[in-house]
């Protein structure tokens, strides 16, 4: 709740500074000169940001979890770290026992 409350506020920061600079500016792209609003430059900006971090947060949260394949191979075969410690045999290699 306190996050929804600071980013609320944080986004009326913005906005407050937006509008307040609503000049226009001139901006130049390659060959293309233009003359925009400071407000809009501003708002794109944050709102670039915001789509980057959201892309990146969504990328980690859903991304393939390759520590899980391992252990489910094994778990296939039936062998899991529990039943070798089990029989006493630390190493992973054939029993020498005969």
């Amino acid at each position: 709740m306190y996050l929804l409350i600071l980013t609320l506020i944080f986004a009326l920061l913005i906005a407050i500074f937006a509008i307040q600079n609503a000049i226009p500016v001139t901006i130049q792209f390659f060959w293309i000169t233009t003359q925009v609003p400071l407000v809009l430059i501003i708002l794109g900006s944050v709102l670039a940001g915001a789509l980057i971090v959201f892309l990146i947060a969504s990328y980690r949260q859903f991304r393939p979890k390759g520590k899980d394949k391992p252990i489910k191979f094994n778990e296939e075969k039936g062998e899991t770290a529990g039943k070798n410690s089990a029989c006493g045999n630390s190493e992973s290699g054939p029993s020498n026992n005969k």
